[in-house]
């Protein structure tokens, strides 16, 4: 008497069906092409390629440089703030505005409606 387990193996037939044979195995070539992104066809490996080491050690590092403010405009409105920056008015420029509500309709907020304001104030359900 035969197992189950193996007879049920021998009658298996995958659901998946391949259409098409098997895909060829592509052999690269030995000789390198450049990619169609570099500069001036430059080839990996090459005399004019620099390693990313070498590039990365030539970069000089992000400064953070200090901002500087008026000792005399520090003394007045801004040391009672405790800001190190100053407030300069000036009349504004084409295209800026001063309130939100002064922007063009499609970028103001839509009101909310009554449904949603009720959802909200229940907690989100309802």
């Amino acid at each position: 008497m035969r197992q189950t387990a193996v007879r049920l193996s021998k009658t298996y037939t995958p659901m998946i069906k391949f259409v098409g044979g098997r895909h060829p195995l592509l052999q690269h070539s030995g000789s390198a092409t450049p990619h169609p992104c570099t500069m001036d066809g430059i080839l990996p490996g090459s005399k004019e390629c620099e390693p990313a080491g070498d590039f990365h050690s030539k970069l000089k590092p992000f400064e953070v440089v200090p901002y500087k403010t008026n000792k005399s405009a520090q003394k007045g409105a801004g040391a009672k703030t405790g800001s190190n920056y100053t407030f300069t008015s000036r009349p504004l420029k084409e295209n800026e505005v001063d309130s939100i509500f002064d922007l063009p309709t499609r970028f103001q907020l839509r009101p909310f409606a009554e449904a949603e304001i009720d959802s909200i104030n229940a907690g989100g359900a309802l």
